[in-house]
């Protein structure tokens, strides 16, 4: 088990998949606003390959794409929920499957 489990010492901060330090494919580091808690403080994430890439995608978009994808998922009636981010096309499970030879993803 130790080959499987040596170096997984991050994760990614949207998906939670654990990563060796070659795995981690974008970093922010800043200050954050939580304003339901009422605190502020530093925060250190980091992102695998597909959750760095699709946030990227989604910093590239304008407001109008913004707007649109509100007005779609208030037409779904998620008026009152926080809405969520959409996955790639992967199961959690083979995200999750580590490398049986332990050398990564």
């Amino acid at each position: 088990m130790i080959a499987l489990t040596k170096g997984l010492d991050n994760k990614c901060c949207d998906c939670g998949v654990a990563l060796h330090k070659r795995e981690i494919d974008g970093e922010l580091d800043g200050r954050y606003s939580d304003y339901g808690e009422h605190e502020q403080g530093d925060m250190h994430l980091k992102f695998c390959s597909g959750c760095w890439g699709r946030i990227k995608e989604i910093l590239k978009r304008d407001q109008g794409d913004a707007i649109l994808k509100r007005k779609e998922l208030e037409r779904e009636g998620a008026k009152k929920e926080i809405p969520k981010l959409d996955f790639p096309d992967v199961a959690i499970d083979d995200i999750r499957t580590p490398d049986p030879n332990g050398v990564g993803m």
